[in-house]
């Protein structure tokens, strides 16, 4: 059957494609370092600091008790029954719903990311301030896009 329109001749091919241009998602790179109870982190988008961060201890990527291993990670928008609208670590090794969301303590997580504005110590143990602020910041920074993460630790 030949490629034609009803008039005969053939169909408008688009040549000109330099309009569609294909956007390529954000490389945010999360800094961490860890110590006996806690993982703090620094989270960058290129050299700007979008917040600091507070996890889970490294123990091993124990499910609920540990933050998630190094290494490369695609995170997108998701819609949590507990959080609302929030971040997903996606493909991380052996664990499921890995999420930035809100939370000052090591204690306001089961193995995700809190986006912190600073770190501090409150009665003998390392936690994050302004837990809302930094996620504002994050989302706002973020704008609903997908995103590489790079995790690095410490």
């Amino acid at each position: 059957m030949p490629l034609t329109t009803v008039n005969g001749k053939l169909p408008l091919i688009i040549t000109n494609i330099e309009h569609l241009k294909v956007k390529k998602m954000k490389e945010l790179k999360l800094i961490t370092f860890s110590v006996d109870s806690v993982t703090t982190g620094k989270l960058y988008d290129g050299k700007e600091l979008i917040c600091h961060t507070i996890e889970r201890p490294w123990l091993n990527n124990a499910k609920n008790e540990s933050c998630i291993p190094a290494g490369g990670y695609t995170v997108k928008l998701t819609n949590s029954p507990r959080f609302k609208v929030c971040y997903e670590v996606k493909n991380v090794p052996g664990r499921t719903h890995i999420l930035f969301h809100k939370g000052n303590s090591v204690n306001d997580s089961l193995g995700c990311i809190l986006p912190v504005s600073t770190i501090d110590v409150f009665q003998g143990k390392i936690g994050g301030l302004s837990s809302g602020r930094a996620y504002t910041r994050m989302m706002n920074h973020l704008n609903g896009e997908s995103f590489n993460l790079t995790i690095e630790r410490y």
